[in-house]
């Protein structure tokens, strides 16, 4: 999906484009127009399906911009990036069918997720309308599979070919089928923070393009919870077991490589498509015996010996009692036990730390905390490369995981701490390019959590504070020096002086020129 983002200040679209992950909202391309007739020849020689514009510009506003395509019936969702709050250019906007009005200064998260509304409106109108042929059809496979998976279709073969043909698929209740059914632990790629609706979407594409060589998500169903993924991927026809085998075996090493995913793989035998919910069932039964055996590939033919595989259950509540309660003496009595108790194979001690790192990804998780502030300290990371190499090492990781743990929460949980660290750093930076993710980087807590926190305890977002803090310090400038104001502008971080005035004369009163004036002739007065 291709998107124009149009305004004469390149700063603006620079910071859009910069601060953006535009992959994970579903973007291939990006065009940048600086005025509303540079906006209307990409509009006519590109085609962009989404227009993110400023509505003051020069050689023609966003408005017209918008009357343009219009006009040349290019379907295009559109959405403005304005400073004025003119109840004349809302209504055209919304009279001509405007996804978001969005006022400057902007939030980045507004921005987000008007793209995605826009996304999200342009997916709906290709499948109602026909545009992507291959998107209605895996959006059609992949709920006729999932009805089949959930047992929702029943196993009548009369029924289920009754409503096989009303949808226009083009197989039958008693075509033959296999699956392959994966599972996968998602501790470490959510270690390496990876978004887990990308997650998600990612490895169905994977299973479709590495098993059936299709580009698309019309075969696989996916299921999760808060660590496992559960993929079944639907075959058509009757794979042989040793051509399966290799192709879960790419699967496997792309997962591996490119998502942090190691998962187990199991295939089952042929079986009629009015089996599926039965089928399905048996798959579960014995995924839940192998899910740990990370790598591997099983037939449901073949028997499957688990006897080797040791029942860790690690107790989560009462490791996060002793994380809470920072018991160093009970935690490590109790990871003790249970690594003496393991059958020391590299499988089994992986699996244990992996159990760990879950549990300690979920306080983090549940205290509002990034778990990066542990799993990215350069100690830690080089005993997790050890951790599965003996009881030792695994102990060791055990040890040093709870100690950092506890460092980290003293230095950092306590929310006045936060904030101070916060303003700190937002005193320091506040004429940089900075936003909300910078500052919980090194406050050491989510965005989301640090944005809360911020406002109950300054009666004002992060935001508002910048804007604060750059007004005041440009208040200094405008009576102390003979800097022009856009000199002024740009020395505090604002490198549109539109944009400047604005937020000046929102928390002032008066635009920066009349300011410097007004107290000007106040110092002649007295």
């Amino acid at each position: 999906m291709k998107l124009l983002i149009c305004d004469d200040d390149i700063s603006t679209i620079d910071v859009i484009q910069s601060q953006l992950d535009y992959k994970e909202l579903g973007i291939s391309t990006i065009f940048r127009a600086y005025n509303g007739q540079m906006a209307k020849d990409i509009i006519e020689k590109e085609g962009p399906e989404l227009v993110l514009c400023d509505i003051d510009m020069p050689m023609g506003n966003g408005i017209e911009v918008m009357k343009y395509a219009y006009e040349k019936d290019r379907d295009i969702e559109f959405s403005f990036l304005t400073c004025y709050e003119s109840f004349e250019y809302a209504q055209t906007a919304i009279q001509y069918g405007v996804t978001s009005y969005l006022t400057k200064p902007l939030d980045l998260e507004e921005v987000k997720i008007c793209i995605q509304k826009m996304v999200a409106n342009v997916r709906k109108k290709e499948l109602t309308e026909g545009k992507q042929p291959q998107n209605r059809y895996d959006s059609l496979m992949s709920s006729i599979l999932r009805q089949a998976s959930d047992g929702v279709l029943g196993t009548n073969k009369e029924i289920m070919d009754a409503g096989l043909r009303a949808n226009g698929m083009d197989f039958g209740a008693d075509s033959t089928w296999r699956m392959v059914f994966t599972c996968a632990d998602m501790t470490d790629a959510i270690r390496k923070t990876w978004n887990k609706d990308l997650l998600l979407y990612t490895i169905s594409l994977l299973h479709d393009e590495a098993l059936l060589d299709y580009v698309g998500t019309a075969h696989t169903v996916i299921n999760s919870d808060d660590r496992f993924l559960w993929c079944q991927c639907f075959i058509p026809g009757e794979m042989k077991d040793k051509e399966l085998q290799e192709r879960c075996e790419k699967l496997i090493g792309f997962s591996d490589r490119y998502m942090s995913l190691v998962p187990v793989a199991l295939i089952s035998e042929p079986f009629r498509f009015y089996e599926t919910g039965n089928v399905v069932c048996r798959l579960y039964d014995e995924m839940r015996k192998i899910r740990y055996f990370s790598g591997k590939i099983f037939f449901m033919n073949e028997e499957i010996k688990v006897d080797d595989l040791d029942p860790i259950r690690l107790n989560e509540n009462q490791l996060l009692w002793y994380l809470k309660k920072r018991d160093e003496s009970g935690y490590s009595e109790y990871i003790s036990s249970r690594i003496e108790s393991l059958n020391d194979t590299p499988e089994n001690l992986d699996r244990f730390r992996k159990e760990l790192v879950n549990v300690f990804i979920t306080y983090f998780r549940d205290n509002g905390m990034s778990s990066n502030i542990i799993f990215m300290d350069p100690s830690i990371m080089s005993l997790d490369e050890k951790a599965t190499s003996s009881r030792k090492g695994l102990m060791n990781y055990a040890m040093s995981l709870f100690r950092i743990q506890q460092d980290k929460l003293r230095e950092y949980v306590d929310s006045e701490d936060i904030i101070a660290r916060a303003k700190k750093y937002i005193d320091e930076n506040y004429r940089e390019n900075i936003d909300r993710n910078d500052v919980a980087a090194v406050t050491f807590v989510t965005p989301n959590y640090l944005s809360k926190l911020f406002k109950n305890n300054m009666n004002m977002n992060l935001r508002e504070y910048i804007n604060q803090l750059r007004v005041e310090e440009a208040k200094r400038l405008l009576l102390s020096t003979s800097m022009s104001v856009s000199e002024i502008a740009s020395n505090v971080g604002y490198y549109n002086i539109s944009y400047f005035s604005t937020v000046f004369h929102k928390l002032v009163g008066v635009s920066p020129f009349d300011w410097r004036n007004q107290k000007g002739k106040e110092d002649e007065t007295e």
